[in-house]
């Protein structure tokens, strides 16, 4: 099961905690207090005589209303009992005017979701919430956050005042969701913790945007890598007008450390070093794109036990280790970097906690430290998982790095290069535009497919490689084209010689009317879609019509 670092609030959330703690301290003891003054006071004449111990616990409990009996007849008090009156009635006007803010907060909450536009909702109260609630605040934005808790169990108090509202409630609960506008939202977050939960707020987001024209898109996390891929599956084959992306943590911890860290094939090997889950999804995305890429990724692999007779490779440049417990991971970093310390190499460790971990091992301020030409990185999964930019383009980002691999191959083949094409550089030198027009032509892939009668399954190692029929890749082609010209031309874009910044394209052209070389452009994109889907676990099959 996916853990994430414990992770504390300050400021405000601190001094709610203490006021707490305050109250109810202060009430013990003027409770206390209260029973032995009135212990004392009992023998005094003009006291009823035989009066007992529940007696005195009665007149302590009137303390903290002003109206104990026997204070209304006598004058001169023990100093305790003197105290405790005191003490007891404003522990109860301060709890009093606790409670009063606690529903001043959640109605001043629930007014201003009613003018909210442009928002993101997240559904859950745990660290992943409070990460995602955290980098909305950093965008300047309004994030509301729908969680079943109390008040105080926000998952960012110390944001409140700025820009994180509350709506309290049942996230699975229509009328909720339609509180919190999500009519108006941007995008909604699930990450409640629990994967069925999870799955029935999709299922309460559908009903809550049906009839919605531009309904936001959803983002639920799974815990299972399988059920994710089944559902990712279900929501490409079932052209719903509400999108509803489903992730798995440790599948897209995996991407994202390979995105940032897997050296190019001319640049020399990886060794992927660890045992576990995380193991086990790096080692399986490794697998998918040396299927996928030309030329293949090369890189090795073994168990922390299998080190001691493990060689290491000539062209070795990273060494990535994963195993599912911080402090091991971060251990067998240093082991490797002390054994590797003549090598200019990289060690990259995969976390699931704050990277102060491994700075507090290493002795160092920062995540990384050097041993001779070693040197050791530490890579915070959690917080690259929840991400902003890693949950919007999810699963779609991926296929379009493959998507973008495959077009700068095909485009090299044609002779083409940076010089005379822009697009022809790595995924992680394209400009935004540039990345953002491959992922809306990825996020077009399930509708292409559905017209043709071709659907889309998890991915198996049974699985054989898929290849068009017929005429389907013309057809596809062109509905490609088609899509890519109502784009462009709902950006601004017109007809004209290549002008990036007067936003002018020669190929804004009904089909037909395409040069050869640009309708080749589209076949070769349309050719990379079994590829894009199988780096992400999903594979094409044809059905019958």
């Amino acid at each position: 099961m996916w853990a994430v670092a414990t992770m504390t609030t300050t400021g405000r959330a601190r001094a709610d905690s203490y006021l707490r703690i305050g109250l109810g301290g202060a009430a013990i003891v003027a409770a206390v207090l209260g029973f032995i003054g009135f212990e004392d006071l009992i023998p005094r004449p003009g006291l009823e005589a035989g009066e007992g111990w529940t007696d005195i616990a009665y007149y302590t409990l009137q303390l903290f209303l002003l109206d104990a009996a026997p204070l209304q007849t006598m004058g001169d008090l023990p100093v305790v009992l003197d105290i405790a009156r005191f003490l007891a009635p404003a522990t109860t006007l301060l709890t009093l005017g606790y409670s009063v803010k606690a529903v001043y907060d959640s109605t001043y909450d629930a007014v201003r979701a009613r003018r909210l536009d442009a928002h993101t909702i997240v559904c859950g109260d745990g660290a992943p919430a409070l990460l995602v609630a955290r980098g909305v605040a950093r965008e300047g934005r309004t994030c509301v956050v729908i969680s079943p808790g109390t008040a105080s169990s926000d998952p960012a108090p110390d944001l409140r005042d700025e820009t994180v509202l509350r709506v309290g409630g049942d996230p699975r609960d229509v009328d909720v969701l339609r509180e919190a506008r999500i009519d108006r939202a941007r995008e909604v977050i699930v990450v409640t913790g629990d994967s069925a939960r999870n799955t029935d707020v999709a299922a309460a987001v559908r009903t809550a945007l049906d009839g919605v024209d531009t309904p936001p898109p959803c983002f639920l996390e799974m815990a299972s890598p399988e059920l994710a891929s089944a559902l990712a599956a279900y929501e490409l084959n079932s052209g719903s007008p509400v999108h509803v992306e489903f992730f798995d943590p440790v599948t897209r911890a995996a991407r994202r450390l390979l995105d940032a860290h897997l050296p190019a094939p001319e640049d020399g090997s990886l060794v992927l070093v660890g045992a576990g889950e995380t193991f086990e999804a790096i080692r399986e995305d490794l697998r998918r794109r040396d299927r996928t890429s030309e030329p293949a990724v090369a890189w090795t692999s073994t168990s922390p036990s299998g080190l001691v007779e493990f060689e290491i490779p000539e062209n070795m440049v990273r060494v990535v280790v994963a195993v599912d417990d911080d402090v091991q991971a971060v251990q067998l970093g240093l082991r490797l970097l002390q054994r590797l310390r003549d090598v200019p190499v990289d060690v990259v460790v995969a976390t699931r906690s704050s990277t102060a971990l491994g700075s507090t091992i290493t002795g160092q301020h920062v995540a990384g430290s050097s041993f001779g030409r070693a040197r050791l990185n530490l890579f915070n999964t959690t917080d690259h998982v929840y991400d902003l930019s890693s949950l919007r383009d999810g699963v779609y980002r991926d296929m379009a790095r493959v998507a973008h691999t495959a077009y700068v191959t095909a485009a090299r083949k044609r002779g083409e290069s940076a010089h005379d094409n822009a697009s022809t550089v790595p995924w992680a030198q394209l400009t935004d535009d540039l990345q953002r027009a491959n992922i809306d032509q990825a996020r077009g892939i399930g509708a292409k497919l559905r017209a043709e009668h071709l659907a889309v399954v998890p991915a198996s190692e049974t699985d054989t490689e898929f290849t068009f029929e017929g005429a389907e890749l013309e057809r596809l082609a062109v509905q490609e084209h088609d899509r890519w010209c109502a784009d462009k031309k709902k950006a601004g874009w017109q007809k004209g010689p290549r002008d990036d910044e007067a936003m002018t394209h020669p190929d804004l052209v009904p089909w037909t009317e395409l040069s050869p070389e640009s309708k080749q452009k589209d076949r070769d994109s349309v050719r990379a879609m079994p590829d894009q889907l199988r780096q992400v676990g999903l594979h094409v099959l044809r059905v019958s019509r």
